[in-house]
Parts: structure tokens; C-alpha cells; sequence
């Protein structure tokens, strides 16, 4: 469910990635690899009421490694298929430490890939989001937010939360910006007829 990767640019498996994304057939996990990346030029509209954003409170270190090691668990058990026992072990984190938003982040993924309510899965990554304390953890969720709404067909909001995380630090979510562009694709449509109205005139006849 969550990794990391290297700063070096969009891999193959990045690529890949966004393909299926972008296609709407996500079947798995989406949210791996974090590097730096930003889209602005864009309205959200009604896309910006995000949750109050305080600095959490911080978690002992010897309590977050706890937390870190009964997480790793529940990823392994989504991993192996069994749904129900990873969204339990997360509530369960949960309830001891609810400002710990790593868990809410990986819940909302194991609760999408079960069928859970939509509302119930942005629930969780407005927690997710409320609690952060890391730009790892934002890109995370900005970008399951946009997964989420591009398959319930909210295209203007899954481009608004792909450019926030890729704000953030989401190589996947910067990728989906530059592929969802609405200007870009407008642009490129453009593009597209002026070729194809030059492809169907009739060369002028020699004298």
C-alpha cells in the first residue's frame, strides 16, 4: 500500500501506473512512488474545502514504532487479499492512537478496494489529511482522493486533488496532471482537427 521511491523521475512502473489509473481499471494498490511535482494553472471551484489543517500532536517515538509494526501487518493482510482483517487492524490502530493519519490513509485504500461507501473512504483521507505531518503522507492522500473521485466521474475534482498531490510530492499524481490537463487536452484537440481537416483537402490542381 505505501512505499517510497527514489527522486529520480517517473519509472516504467509509474508509467504503467497512471495508464490504468487514468483508464478507470484500478485494481490494486495506486499509491507508491513520491517525488517532487506541481500543476497551479487550474480553477478548482468548489474543490477547496479542505479539513482545518493544525499541527498534530506528536506521537512518542517508541509508541509510533508500535504503530508502524501492527501497520505493516494489516498492508501485508490487504496485500494477501484478506480486507476485512487489514481494516480491522487499522480501526484498531485507530482507536489507540487517532492522530496517527498513516492509518486512516491505508484504511481508506482497504476500504475502497472492498466496495466500502465513497463517503466513508474521503472520511478517512480527510483525516488523513487533518493529521499529517508529512508531505509523504499529504501526496498520499490528496492522491487517493483524486482516485477516488475520477471513478465516481468527478473529473474536475480528481484533477483538482492530482495537482495537490502532486504538490505535495506524488510522482504518480504529477504524471495524472499532465495527462488530465483540461487546457493540454483542449489544446491537443485543437491540434488533432487542424491535422485532420489538412489531411482531407484536396491538393490544388497543377496549371
Amino acid at each position: 500500500m505505501d512505499s517510497t521511491s527514489t527522486p529520480t523521475g517517473p519509472s516504467r512502473h509509474d508509467a504503467k501506473l497512471v495508464d490504468i489509473l487514468l483508464n478507470s481499471a484500478i485494481d490494486g494498490e495506486y499509491v507508491r512512488d513520491q517525488i517532487s511535482g506541481t500543476f497551479t494553472s487550474y480553477d478548482p471551484g468548489h474543490h477547496t474545502d479542505e479539513p482545518a489543517r493544525e499541527k498534530p500532536p506528536a506521537i512518542p517515538a517508541d509508541l509510533l514504532a508500535m504503530l508502524r509494526k501492527r501497520e505493516i501487518q494489516a498492508i501485508h493482510a490487504a496485500e494477501n487479499g484478506q480486507l476485512d482483517s487489514a481494516v480491522l487492524k487499522l480501526t484498531e490502530i485507530i482507536a489507540d492512537c487517532p492522530h496517527y493519519a498513516s492509518a486512516y490513509n491505508n484504511r481508506a485504500q482497504a476500504r475502497r478496494l472492498q466496495g466500502t461507501s465513497t463517503q466513508d473512504v474521503m472520511a478517512d483521507l480527510d483525516m488523513a489529511v487533518s493529521y499529517a505531518a508529512d508531505q509523504n503522507t499529504l501526496a498520499q492522500a490528496f492522491t487517493q482522493k483524486a482516485v477516488v473521485l475520477k471513478e465516481s466521474g468527478d473529473q474536475d475534482g480528481a484533477f483538482y486533488y492530482f495537482s495537490q498531490g502532486a504538490k505535495h510530492g506524488s510522482e504518480v499524481a504529477k504524471m495524472a496532471v499532465a495527462r488530465e490537463n483540461p487546457y493540454a487536452k483542449m489544446c491537443g484537440n485543437m491540434v488533432a482537427q487542424a491535422m485532420k481537416q489538412l489531411r482531407c483537402q484536396k491538393p490544388a490542381l497543377s496549371s
